[in-house]
């Protein structure tokens, strides 16, 4: 008996060297094909991603880096590092598909991509497309966790913001003198763009002319919105993200604008239709998902929207949170989408819970939320907070079933929430909305 378990405990050992001595393996391959440790400094994040300690940000980074072996492989079978053509085409055309079928990995239609993200270069950039590819589930959950690197980060969300067949060109944009008012107004604000602190990059010259660079290019792409207050706390946000890579951040937020998960467009149109619809989302999440926390903010407090709502919706996060904090917010958000935003809303006072119900004023309450923006949530609130929102998931059709409920409470609605409720659930139908909407004179 002695002897059977020393053998059972020899194969144990000798199993669990073979897996470690294999996990190795594929970890060395993935690294020699991305060279995360050798980019050069311009790729670097001006922030380094929220770890406790540097043993948890190895380990993260190991088991990212073991998910993308599959990836890599596919990358280096072909020496071109092309991608599928049914996520450059059709991204997302089908929630409902089976996730456990894979993509076939193809060489056409790469160009596209391309043509919209000059970024996409690298075998970094080529092995994530074919990550999402191939196991797109755990790509999203992976993205959700949070990468362990800012370039992995920032590559994923440059991913999840294109829209296929839908290229927004900002080559041969030139100054002219109708530009100045947008510049007056961008010089303005470009002083108030602090998304950290412990970054003084926005209080320099070079900082400041890469903030209005990107800003005024994109009020010229999208000429009927022009430059609008709260652009520039985006615009800030990404150049940190990716290091002051000014394309990279023009082209990332025009998909945004344009995307139907995310429709930026809409937030900063006069009517700010998106911002309403949101709105009238997140409150009746609240209302249906946490009733006791909904009756006290609401009727106890007499909590108004205009205090922390609304300014969570049109700055998304980033005026009220760390920044860090901010990262793992767009981590979900892009790996969703925008209507997501109420997911987080009702997880944050979820966990708040019992210091909400103890409130008995509306200052108590004001004072609590704006503390957010003088102390960051560590590593394991963030983690708990956006765990947390699974159980706040709304299903797809619920959106046009809000939407639709919206636009009978209004009658005078805007066209976009019309759409919404009518196609939301058919991409292609939203995509045709928006182009026609935004660009046609």
């Amino acid at each position: 008996m002695g002897n059977q378990v020393l053998c059972q405990s020899d194969r144990t050992e000798s199993t669990l060297r073979a897996e470690f001595q294999i996990r190795q393996r594929k970890v060395t391959q993935v690294n020699e094909a991305v060279k995360l440790d050798l980019e050069q400094d311009h790729k670097e994040s001006l922030i380094p991603t929220q770890y406790q300690n540097e043993q948890q940000k190895t380990s993260c980074l190991l088991n990212w880096l073991e998910s993308l072996h599959e990836s890599v492989l596919i990358s280096q079978i072909n020496l071109n590092c092309d991608a599928s053509t049914k996520f450059l085409s059709e991204i997302d055309e089908e929630e409902e598909q089976d996730q456990n079928k894979q993509s076939l990995i193809e060489s056409q239609e790469i160009f596209e991509y391309r043509k919209s993200y000059d970024y996409c270069n690298s075998n970094l950039d080529m092995v994530i497309i074919n990550f999402y590819i191939l196991k797109k589930n755990e790509f999203k959950i992976k993205l959700i966790m949070g990468p362990p690197k800012q370039r992995i980060r920032w590559s994923c969300w440059q991913l999840m913001a294109y829209t296929p067949k839908f290229q927004i060109s900002s080559d041969g944009l030139s100054f002219v003198e109708e530009d100045q008012k947008y510049a007056k107004a961008i010089r303005k604000d470009i002083h108030r763009t602090v998304t950290s602190s412990d970054i003084k990059y926005f209080e320099t010259g070079d900082g400041q002319k890469d903030l209005e660079r990107v800003l005024l290019k994109l009020s010229k792409l999208f000429p009927k919105l022009g430059y609008c207050q709260g652009m520039n706390f985006l615009v800030g946000f990404t150049l940190i993200i990716n290091n002051k890579q000014i394309d990279q951040s023009l082209q990332f937020l025009a998909q945004m604008m344009v995307n139907p998960k995310f429709m930026l467009y809409y937030i900063y149109q006069d009517e700010m239709p998106l911002v309403k619809l949101l709105e009238f989302i997140c409150i009746n999440e609240i209302k249906f998902k946490v009733p006791d926390l909904f009756n006290h903010i609401y009727h106890n407090l007499e909590v108004q929207n205009a205090i922390w709502i609304t300014k969570l919706i049109m700055t998304l996060f980033l005026y009220n949170f760390h920044i860090n904090n901010v990262c793992r917010f767009w981590d979900y958000l892009l790996a969703t989408s925008i209507f997501d935003i109420s997911d987080i809303i009702c997880s944050l006072i979820d966990l708040n819970r019992n210091l909400i119900l103890s409130m008995e004023d509306l200052h108590q309450f004001i004072e609590w939320f704006d503390s957010f923006q003088k102390k960051e949530l560590d590593k394991p609130q963030i983690d708990k907070l956006i765990k947390n929102c699974n159980q706040f998931k709304q299903k797809k059709n619920k959106i046009n079933q809000y939407a639709l409920h919206f636009c009978m409470l209004h009658p005078m609605r805007h066209p976009l929430l019309q759409q919404i409720a009518e196609n939301y659930e058919n991409q292609s139908k939203m995509k045709e909305f928006i182009k026609k909407d935004i660009f046609s004179c």
